[in-house]
Order: C-alpha cells, then sequence, then structure tokens
C-alpha cells in the first residue's frame, strides 16, 4: 500500500487519492489533512452531536450528554500524518465505544464537510502543482 488511512474505512476515499499522487504531493496532503480532520473531530464534540450533525441522543434521566467525564478522549483524539498515511490516534481504553455509539468520528461513510475539506486540499495541491509545471515549461 502506498499510502492512505489506516483502519477507519469512512476515509477509504482519501486512502485511493493519496495513493494516486506522486508521494511528495501526498506528504504534502497528509500532513496539510490531519490537523483539518482534528479540527472537524473537536468542532463536532463540542457542539454535541456526531460527526454527521446528529443530535446524540439524551441520557437516562433526559439530560444532554457531554460525553465528557474526565476530557481525556475530547483533549487528545486527533489525526496524524506519517509519511502518505493519515490515522486517528485513540488515546483512551474506550475511544473506541464513543466512536460506534455515538459517532465522535466516522463510522462509514464519511461526512460532508470532511469530504469538502478534504476534497478543497487535494485541489490546493493538484493546483500548485500544476503552476510549478507551468512555471518550469
Amino acid at each position: 500500500m502506498a499510502g492512505g488511512v489506516k483502519g477507519n474505512q469512512a476515509l477509504a476515499q482519501l486512502k485511493r487519492d493519496l495513493a494516486a499522487m506522486p508521494v511528495s504531493m501526498a506528504h504534502d496532503v497528509a500532513r496539510q489533512v490531519a490537523p483539518v480532520l482534528t479540527m472537524l473531530a473537536q468542532q463536532s464534540f463540542d457542539a454535541g452531536v456526531n460527526v454527521y450533525d446528529d443530535a446524540r441522543p439524551v441520557g437516562v434521566r433526559g439530560q444532554s450528554l457531554s460525553l465528557v467525564r474526565s476530557g481525556a478522549t475530547r483533549r487528545t483524539v486527533r489525526f496524524v500524518a506519517n509519511g502518505t498515511i493519515v490515522r486517528c490516534v485513540l488515546p483512551t481504553k474506550y475511544a473506541k465505544y464513543l466512536i460506534g455509539k455515538y459517532g465522535i468520528l466516522p463510522n462509514g461513510k464519511p461526512p460532508i464537510r470532511w469530504t469538502r475539506s478534504i476534497d478543497t486540499i487535494a485541489a490546493s495541491a493538484w493546483r500548485a502543482r500544476a503552476a510549478q509545471a507551468g512555471a518550469a515549461a
């Protein structure tokens, strides 16, 4: 595998896009995408919705769920780029549970906001590469 996203199949298209790019460009795109995905995940977490912008279910007493006991998951869930691979760091043993139960990260089709952000970064990289090729010619 030349590059991509480890684990989460929700970002399979990013994996394919990175594999289709020249390696140096894929490195740059992966490095730019990782903090954007982290920011989008944190925004959803803070807004009390899942990454698909659906409201979280209410608790057994009808209260809204913050999913914050110690703050460890919210504070440390992040995406990182390692070469052409973008992966998510799950810092707590219960983070996978929060993904499945409350959608703190994509689990299936990627959210539209995430796809648009990734597409914007990739398109910008392709434009920069085309501009460099035009300037070199």
